[in-house]
């Protein structure tokens, strides 16, 4: 005979339960006393009265000085040296805590120079970009932009009002100029 879909729920059901059931017995069903303390063993309570030690320990505890060992705890790195004096009263240098190995580092690049002189700005349609009037010379004059390449290495990386801000294409280095009044002519 078939069984309609209701029962096949039903028969599902009983069979969770009693599975439900089985673990429930197994886990909470029996329970077993562990430790040392067993109804047959005599009780002893442990012995409370001499509390003379851990009152000499908590005096000398309470005793202590701080001396402080000359170490800043707020910088990281280690104690700074602390010369020992001798018998006569002089201190005498001590070794470095470390020996510098290897050749000495090339000295970092100089920032770079802009040849030409910041005399001036402007712009042409009210609120538009920048531009900058550089001097070359005596009479050579270069209306440049943010973001032009000058000198062949120099990108204009800010124009404002009283100086010329600027960087080395190839170092990446920055550096910045001041306007300046040109001659009289």
């Amino acid at each position: 005979m078939a069984r309609t879909k209701q029962q096949k729920e039903l028969i599902v059901l009983l069979a969770l339960v009693v599975v439900a059931a089985v673990v429930w017995y197994v886990y909470f069903g029996h329970h077993q006393v562990t430790g040392s303390a067993s109804a047959n063993e005599k009780y002893e309570p442990i012995n409370a009265v001499d509390y003379q030690t851990v009152f000499d320990g908590l005096k000398a505890a309470e005793s202590t000085e701080y001396k402080p060992s000359g170490r800043n705890i707020f910088v990281a790195g280690p104690a700074a040296p602390v010369t020992p004096a001798t018998s006569t009263g002089e201190q005498k240098p001590l070794k470095p805590a470390f020996q510098k190995v290897g050749p000495d580092l090339p000295a970092p690049p100089p920032p770079p120079v802009l040849t030409w002189k910041f005399f001036g700005y402007g712009m042409l349609p009210s609120n538009g970009a920048r531009s900058a009037f550089l001097l070359e010379g005596e009479d050579l004059v270069h209306i440049v932009g943010e973001g032009d390449t000058v000198q062949k290495t120099l990108r204009i990386t800010h124009i404002g009002n009283d100086r010329i801000e600027y960087e080395d294409i190839n170092t990446g280095l920055k550096n910045s100029s001041p306007l300046e009044t040109p001659p009289p002519a």
